[in-house]
């Protein structure tokens, strides 16, 4: 036995010297040729070794090669797919006895990797080797040996000093243009064992920025073999900063479950660097944005919860999940923000110079469009296909919202969207003292889509809101209105001529600003005209109000009417959205009373229509004396009808009609006067 034990031991002695004395003898130059015949044999490409190649058998494997190169394809606009300037490999023997591979040193020195699409698509990493083919054919039975040994093969894994040095990897792609670089790429990686920590560290730089990321994991033999992990993962640069921390499982759906951190300095700043600059009007947005929240990763299924976002001023609390099995990816989201002022997001309101001469391009280009007969909607197609790309459930509820000078109080907005059927409900809406309502529903499935709106407005005071959202200041009362309105059409100009539906207004204790029209009436002069309207008068009324029916886009409406203290207004016309044109026709009237709401509302006494006609921009506002005379000449008694005489009493009309007396311009400043006003009155 003694014999037995020495023998072995000998033999032991003898391997290992021959180990040790062996690469002495050995010239690995002379094996270059062959290297690079089998690297041809099997990649199709050439290999070149420039460098040395050293070689150590004991106690440790150690191979280190100096200057690799291998060829990229022909058409390829760099010469090297892989150029390395030094490979160092060094594993343990004893270990590789009992199935352990115990990697004590693995460094790759200056590793530089060009990756390129040719303009036919074709990329330079499918290589055309015996390699290659036999990758093709036994992928399948490669792939299932490798899930069921994968995990227990390398059981004995332990890695030393393992590294990536000055590495650099290039991108070209001629189909799609897209070109990246990155370099000075860095990675050490750390592990004793695969039941022990592993820790990754490095960093690189691309497009002028470096960027560090890190990565532990707590037992990656659990990972590789389907169960979970501690998992911490983290990259820091100058534009984001982005931190994971939970559990990685590796199964037949990868899954990730902890808390996410998001931070971002500057969203400009982001955009740019990525290549995908944002235009923004004030400097002072689109800076910062946070979030952090609940992570919950399946396979396609992501859920994030308690999510906290934080964008420039803005707030918002709630969750998402985004569920992407189906045919399309399914989004619900429950979303609560602070005030939302979104004016800085606006462009810069036009100056009043500018609004000026674009009024005047405006009313230039739509007199031309009018002649042409382009009255201005357009036929471009509108592409709703985008909605059905994706199904939505989204609840959005907010403390406020700010459009400039418009403010809007706790809202809330409900938006479910399947199957290309898009229906916006707004369920609360606090604006300006009062409430609106309203939904939106818009279906996109048919090839024909429709959309229905009906909304209802009650309590909101229209001066403030009129001037906040049209600079129109003239108009006062508290309003209510509801609207129940359907169309259909692929383009906007089609939406118009298929409008259709109903819709009522009433305005209450209001009063109409820059124009007298008791004063005008009772005195029918060009002196009365001249002071009826002016900005510092007004016309009080206890209630305005009408209904409207509009059929292939043609506003119809027969029951305008203002009810006031001493006169009675009424109107009836069309507005045909088509041509944007308007044909109407407004009647003020006296009574005997000083009653408002209430009064009595079959005014009698005398009429001085006006009409309204010609294009939206450019309408055209005249008396209509004739009608006037017209309708009360058929009972001349109703001109002086309940109109009491004495103080405060009402003036017999007196028209000037031209000549000496009235200086030559009597009946074009009587219309021009009034025209003017009312232009202004109407917002031009």
């Amino acid at each position: 036995m003694k014999k037995i034990l020495i023998s072995i031991g000998g033999l032991i002695v003898l391997i290992i010297a021959v180990l040790l004395i062996a690469p002495l003898f050995i010239s690995l130059e002379d094996y270059k040729p062959e290297i690079a015949a089998k690297a041809k044999e099997a990649t199709g490409r050439d290999l070149k070794i420039d460098g040395d190649i050293s070689l150590s058998l004991f106690p440790t494997v150690a191979v280190e090669v100096n200057g690799v190169s291998l060829a990229n394809f022909d058409q390829g606009q760099a010469t090297s797919m892989v150029t390395l300037d030094q490979m160092a490999l060094e594993l343990q023997v004893m270990p590789l006895l009992s199935s352990e591979v115990v990697i004590d040193r693995f460094v790759l020195v200056n590793p530089i990797i060009n990756l390129e699409v040719d303009k036919n698509g074709k990329p330079n990493w499918e290589l055309e080797g015996q390699a290659a083919s036999s990758d093709a054919n036994g992928s399948s039975s490669d792939s299932a040996s490798s899930e069921t040994s994968g995990g227990s093969s390398l059981s004995g894994l332990s890695l030393g000093d393992v590294r990536i040095q000055g590495g650099e990897l290039h991108y070209v792609d001629l189909v799609s243009g897209a070109k990246e670089d990155i370099e000075a790429l860095n990675l050490e990686i750390a592990l004793k064992a695969l039941n022990q920590p592993l820790t990754l560290k490095g960093s690189l730089a691309w497009k002028g920025e470096t960027i560090e990321i890190s990565a532990d994991v707590a037992n990656l033999q659990d990972l590789m073999n389907g169960a979970s992990s501690q998992l911490a993962t983290s990259v820091q640069s100058n534009p984001v900063n982005f931190g994971f921390e939970g559990t990685a499982q590796q199964g037949k759906d990868f899954a990730l479950a902890g808390a996410l951190d998001l931070v971002v300095p500057s969203v400009k700043g982001l955009t740019d660097w990525v290549g995908v600059p944002i235009e923004r009007n004030n400097e002072n947005t689109f800076e910062k944005l946070t979030v952090n929240g609940k992570l919950d990763l399946k396979g396609a299924v992501v859920a994030f919860d308690d999510v906290a976002l934080a964008f420039d001023a803005l707030t918002a609390q709630g969750a998402l999940k985004i569920d992407s099995t189906g045919a399309v990816p399914d989004i619900r989201a429950a979303l609560s923000t602070g005030v939302l002022d979104l004016t800085p997001y606006l462009p810069p309101e036009a100056s009043s110079e500018s609004d000026a001469s674009e009024g005047a391009s405006t009313t230039a280009t739509d007199t031309t469009a009018q002649t042409s007969g382009d009255e201005g909607w357009s036929e471009d197609p509108i592409d709703f296909s985008g909605l059905k790309a994706v199904n939505a459930d989204l609840a959005l509820k907010t403390e406020g919202i700010q459009i400039r000078k418009i403010t809007i109080g706790i809202s809330e907005l409900g938006v479910l969207l399947k199957g290309g059927k898009l229906t916006a409900d707004l369920k609360q809406l606090a604006m300006y003292d009062g409430q609106a309502k309203g939904k939106v529903v818009l279906d996109s499935s048919t090839s024909m889509p429709t959309t229905a709106i009906q909304f209802e407005v009650a309590g909101v005071q229209a001066e403030p809101l009129l001037s906040d959202s049209a600079d129109f200041e003239k108009l006062l009362g508290s309003l209510n209105s509801s609207a129940n309105l359907t169309t259909s059409g692929n383009s906007q100009k089609a939406m118009v001529l298929n409008l259709n539906g109903t819709g009522d207004f009433i305005f209450k204790d209001g009063a109409v600003k820059g124009i007298n029209i008791p004063g005008l009436i009772r005195n029918v002069s060009l002196e009365a005209l001249q002071k009826s309207f002016d900005d510092a008068q007004s016309t009080d009324f206890a209630e305005l109000s009408g209904t409207y029916k509009i059929t292939k886009g043609v506003v119809d409406n027969q029951d305008l009417s203002m009810i006031a203290p001493l006169f009675r207004l009424s109107g009836k016309g069309t507005v045909p959205m088509p041509p944007k044109t308007l044909d109407y026709r407004v009647e003020p009237k006296l009574v005997g009373d000083l009653e408002g709401q209430g009064g009595n509302s079959g005014a009698t006494g005398l009429a001085v229509p006006l009409l309204i006609t010609g294009s939206w921009s450019d309408p055209k506002i005249t008396p209509d004396l004739a009608g006037a005379l017209t309708d009360q000449l058929k009972d001349p008694s109703a001109l002086i009808e309940g109109i009491k005489s004495g103080e405060g009493g009402i003036e017999i009309p007196k028209l000037p009609l031209g000549g000496e007396s009235s200086g030559g311009s009597g009946v074009d400043e009587v219309i021009e006067k009034p025209q003017e006003a009312l232009k202004k009155l109407f917002g031009n």
